[in-house]
This record gives C-alpha cells, sequence and structure tokens, in this order.
C-alpha cells in the first residue's frame, strides 16, 4: 500500500515538473525579449568623429520612441569649434529647440530642415543606427566609416533601453 502511495505522489511530482517546464520553456528559449539596437525603443549613446585623423567632436545622443512617428532625439555637441550645442528635437510636436553655450533658441519653425540634417536618409543619427543594427555585436565599443564623408565614427557607452527622463527632451528655458 505504501509503495503504491509513493508511486502516486512520484507521478504526480513528475507530471507537475513537466507541466511546469512545458508553460515556461517554448523549445529551450525563454519567452524573455531580447533587446538590441534593432528592436530597441530608447536608445543612449557616446560617439566621436575622426576626419583626416583628426578627432573633433563628441557627441552624446539620446533617444525615446526609436523609430516611430513620436520619436524624440536629443544630441549634445560638446567642445565644437564654437562651444557647446544641443539639439532637442520632438517628430510627434514638430518642435526643436537649439542651445549654443547654454542660450536656448525656439527652432521649430525649422523643424522639418532639423529633423532631416539629422535623421534623414544617410545621415548621422539614422547611419549611426544603421550601424548598430547591422554590425554591432552588441558590445562594447563600436567603430564605423561614414563613405559619404570619410568620417570615421567610434560610438561607446552604448545603453539599449535606458530609462530616459521626459525633461532630458525640454530645453532649460
Amino acid at each position: 500500500m505504501y509503495a503504491l502511495v509513493a508511486l502516486v505522489i512520484i507521478v504526480i511530482v513528475a507530471a507537475v515538473a513537466g507541466a511546469y517546464v512545458l508553460m515556461n520553456n517554448s523549445g529551450g528559449s525563454s519567452n524573455k525579449v531580447i533587446y538590441t539596437a534593432a528592436n530597441a525603443t530608447s536608445l543612449q549613446y557616446n560617439s566621436e568623429v575622426t576626419y583626416q585623423g583628426v578627432t573633433t567632436t563628441a557627441l552624446n545622443w539620446a533617444a525615446k520612441k526609436v523609430g516611430t512617428t513620436n520619436m524624440v532625439l536629443r544630441i549634445d555637441i560638446l567642445g565644437g569649434a564654437s562651444g557647446n550645442y544641443t539639439y532637442i528635437m520632438n517628430r510627434e510636436t514638430q518642435t526643436a529647440w537649439l542651445s549654443n553655450n547654454g542660450t536656448w533658441t525656439n527652432v521649430s519653425n525649422d523643424f522639418t530642415n532639423q529633423w532631416n540634417t539629422w535623421v534623414g536618409t544617410g545621415k548621422r543619427w539614422t547611419n549611426n543606427l544603421n550601424a548598430l543594427t547591422t554590425d554591432w555585436n552588441g558590445k562594447g565599443d563600436y567603430t564605423h566609416t561614414d563613405t559619404t564623408t570619410g568620417t570615421t565614427i567610434r560610438i561607446y557607452n552604448v545603453a539599449i533601453n535606458p530609462t530616459l527622463a521626459d525633461s532630458l527632451f525640454q530645453p532649460n528655458t
């Protein structure tokens, strides 16, 4: 009798364990989405631009709602020839702001030009994102050459889906 009860308990435990494994494991892979540059909804990274052997510009990039018509983008250009610049563009509201050394100017009346300067086909954001999407292994620095300008771009400190505060995409006016 005890042997029969023990056998029933073993069968029940095995059935429950098997059901648990099947429900939480589909074919040996997790149901958890793994985010990469290709499917990120937010992205943040630093880059530096080198042209003819001289590193001239350091840029910090941050974007939310990546790949949507509601994307917002912030670009901080550090140590340029005329100081520091920040561009903030909100595609949903068609607004754009420019800061030169901390002085903010609303350039929303030129939104389309501002957006196309950075995000249009063959432009820096798009080229960097395409390079990260197709060639970056997901770890460490990544360097690519922009064939249209001959510049070398090193991308580093890449954060896939960071939590970015809305205030990051607002001018400090």
